[in-house]
């Protein structure tokens, strides 16, 4: 690893009241759901590693997550396995720290604009992996990053950080206050297809409604959601899952949204939704495979119902998260380039990373 040793390096601690009120500032004001005081409170609730607060001096911030051989099999996020999904080398890159967050299409770093924002990122990257390495982590990695942050980009490099391609993430800025809104924003044959997929879901009996999550719905959405992960070749724990929806719950309160689908009054499926402030972020879903068949479902629910919803919620845009790109940008989702950093903190690292 190489450091800047004429620059402080900030530090990082595993207690949030412990942040310098510079850092704990910006945590009370972001516009970024994981980046904020009640995502960090969710994120400790289901970490079996305490998660690590990095500061830099100017009280630039990120949040680190502690990834294992025993760590959830999860290919978007242990370093490992989202090497080897590239076909790269992976040996000896575990454990890692996740900076700047843990979930799919975000590692979010809290730095003012202006002058200083280079050295402060470089500080707080410097920190993280000393930190890192005092705590025998073999690596730090930001998974997605802004493919265009040529100052996020020098500070990796500026610590020995290696690039490596990553997912895009999907965002969709509504065009208006209305469903139909979004509807006319659609190109001619997409919006034709988008009335026929109404329709297909009105003769299945298909219904929707999005409310307020309940703990009595963790039981029924937790096996379709693994259910839709399988489908896909990923591995995710039961536990994990129910334990992440048990956090929004004591958590997000009243933010944290269900899209529940029903055929013939039967359960068929979910999208859960997380909202932060004029933005809301469609997390999980899961749906049962026959009883949706010949039925639009997840359009239905991932789209068309939350997008109903989005103008009563005071939501303006909706963050799609990674994958499926295609069926999102179709829909107007603009795509967002992302790239990953790895920092290799030991001999073996290094050698595996190049």
């Amino acid at each position: 690893m190489t450091t800047a040793p004429e620059r402080v390096l900030g530090g990082a601690t595993h207690d949030l009241a412990a942040l310098p009120d510079p850092a704990l500032s910006r945590i009370d004001v972001t516009d970024h759901l994981y980046a904020s005081r009640r995502w960090l409170a969710v994120e400790e609730q289901v970490a079996d590693v305490p998660p690590l607060y990095v500061f830099a001096p100017g009280g630039g911030f990120a949040a680190a997550y502690h990834f294992d051989e025993r760590s959830n099999p999860w290919p978007i996020a242990r370093l490992d396995l989202f090497l080897e999904a590239l076909e790269r080398p992976a040996a000896d890159v575990l454990p890692c720290y996740l900076l700047g967050g843990r979930r799919p299409g975000h590692s979010r770093f809290l730095v003012d604009d202006g002058p200083g924002r280079a050295g402060e990122l470089t500080s707080l990257v410097g920190a993280a992996a000393q930190a890192a390495a005092d705590l025998g982590a073999a690596t730090v990695a930001a998974l997605y990053c802004d493919d265009s942050d040529t100052e996020l980009a020098a500070a990796f490099q500026a610590h020995g950080g290696i690039r490596v391609p990553s997912h895009a993430t999907y965002r969709l800025d509504l065009p208006g206050e209305s469903f139909e809104d979004w509807l006319a924003s659609l190109p001619r044959k997409q919006r034709y297809k988008e009335l026929a997929d109404v329709r297909k879901l009105e003769e299945a009996g298909v219904t929707y409604d999005v409310r307020p999550l309940s703990e009595a719905d963790v039981d029924w959405i937790v096996p379709l959601e693994l259910g839709l992960y399988h489908k896909y070749g990923n591995d995710y724990r039961s536990s994990e899952a129910a334990n992440l929806h048990r956090a929004y719950l004591s958590c997000l309160g009243e933010d944290a949204f269900l899209v529940e689908a029903r055929r013939d009054g039967d359960r068929v499926g979910f999208a859960s939704v997380v909202r932060h402030g004029a933005t809301a972020f469609v997390r999980q879903a899961g749906f049962d495979d026959e009883a949706t068949a010949g039925a639009p479902v997840y359009f239905g629910a991932v789209f068309h119902a939350v997008i109903r919803w989005a103008a009563g919620a005071g939501v303006r845009s909706l963050d799609l998260s990674i994958s499926a790109g295609q069926v999102k940008q179709r829909r107007g989702a603009a795509e967002l380039a992302r790239s990953a950093w790895v920092v290799p903190l030991t001999a073996a690292a290094r050698r595996t990373l190049g």
